[in-house]
């Protein structure tokens, strides 16, 4: 009996010491799980702060309504760094020591997160499917990459693939692009000097800067280079002021988008001016057939919201959730930070319900998705006109 009792003390004391020493996860309780994400709230994007979140608890709500992830419900809190990179550091900062968050998720705008990975590598915390589309992101020479997984097609194949097309479809073509003179824009310069090697061509190049409203300038120095195909490097107004400046000025070129410029009230503001344009999307449309897009559109509908909110960045938000949730999912009921870089690591040819062409991570990979496909607007409505395209 003495023997056994002793057996049962030592179990006991060993149990207790292996507790003590194991650190506690931060964000991470028996119920919860917090997560940071840094918006532009009152900026120059201030409308897409609120739409991405909004999507995003839509799904971290319907999966809360299920019982969570092994228990624990997810609760997003957010902060606003105004599309400024200083700002999102403070802000990261302030997440991480106060709010103690366990991972960073959806921080949108490529400069703010660029300007993360000394904190990122500081705290040893992964960001999440980023608000970026810069294939900077999964880049492996940059501080931090470790702990960044991308999820959307780089600017720099999108730029290469759009340039691709353009000679596609007119072997004559002069290709001009209207880009953001940030890490954006650097970003879509990257994948139009692969495609000007490739072509053997040099393509127009005109910057503004990040909250310009006028691009007279740039687009009547496009219309006296001859340019008969022009890609745009922005988000949602500026594709909209460019085809009206140049509808104004009797100019036509074929216009083509980088995926931010996918949403559909650009379709909405442009009017007729945005008849025929074409972007790229890293992933299926919102109202589209495929499961995770009936889900979304089902679960908007329950929520009540505004319908002008329904629409390309309201999804993204979503979509980017069911990347969240898979890791947190996979990472298992001992929750930490590097568990769920090991489980995101193992993702291969994961597609969302439908809405990815298949994402995939590794030790050395986090690039997320790889291909695009085109999107057309006819008749006033965006309509999918090719295959997915790498």
């Amino acid at each position: 009996m003495k023997i056994r009792n002793f057996l049962l003390l030592t179990f006991l004391v060993a149990l207790f010491l292996g507790c003590a020493g194991r650190e506690p996860t931060p964000g991470v309780t028996d119920s919860e799980i917090l997560i940071g994400n840094i918006q532009d709230l009152s900026g120059p994007m201030k409308e897409l702060g609120m739409a991405l979140p909004h999507g995003s608890n839509l799904y971290f709500n319907y999966i809360n309504g299920k019982g969570g992830i092994h228990g624990r419900k997810i609760k997003m809190v957010i902060e606003d760094h105004q599309y400024n990179p200083q700002k999102a550091v403070a802000s990261a900062k302030k997440l991480v020591e106060q709010d103690q968050v366990f991972c960073f998720y959806q921080v949108i705008g490529t400069s703010p997160c660029e300007a993360l990975r000394p904190t990122l590598e500081e705290y040893k915390i992964p960001l999440i499917a980023p608000a970026t589309q810069s294939g900077t992101m999964s880049d492996r020479s940059r501080r931090g990459w470790e702990y960044i997984f991308h999820t959307d097609t780089g600017y720099d194949k999108q730029a290469n693939i759009l340039v691709d097309y353009a000679y596609e479809q007119n072997g004559d073509a002069k290709v001009g692009v209207i880009y953001q003179d940030d890490d954006y824009g650097a970003n879509v310069l990257k994948g139009i000097a692969e495609a000007e090697k490739r072509h053997g061509v040099t393509v127009q190049k005109e910057a503004y800067q990040r909250g310009a409203t006028d691009f007279a300038g740039q687009v009547m120095n496009l219309l006296k280079g001859g340019a008969t195909h022009v890609i745009i490097g922005g988000v949602v107004r500026e594709p909209i002021i460019v085809m009206k400046t140049a509808a104004a000025m009797s100019y036509a070129p074929q216009f083509l988008g980088i995926s931010p410029t996918m949403d559909h009230r650009v379709v909405l503001g442009a009017g007729k001016e945005g008849e025929g344009f074409i972007a790229a999307n890293f992933a299926q449309l919102y109202n589209s057939d495929v499961e995770g897009a009936k889900l979304y559109r089902e679960l908007f509908e329950n929520s009540g919201t505004d319908p002008k909110v329904m629409g390309m960045y309201n999804f993204y938000g979503f979509m980017t959730a069911m990347v969240l949730v898979e890791g947190l999912e996979r990472a298992g009921k001992r929750l930490t930070r590097a568990g769920l870089i090991r489980a995101m690591e193992g993702i291969k040819d994961w597609d969302g319900k439908g809405v990815f062409p298949g994402i995939s991570y590794g030790p050395s990979d986090r690039a997320g998705t790889e291909s695009v496909v085109l999107v057309a607007t006819r008749g006033g409505i965006q309509q999918i006109i090719s295959d997915w395209i790498e």
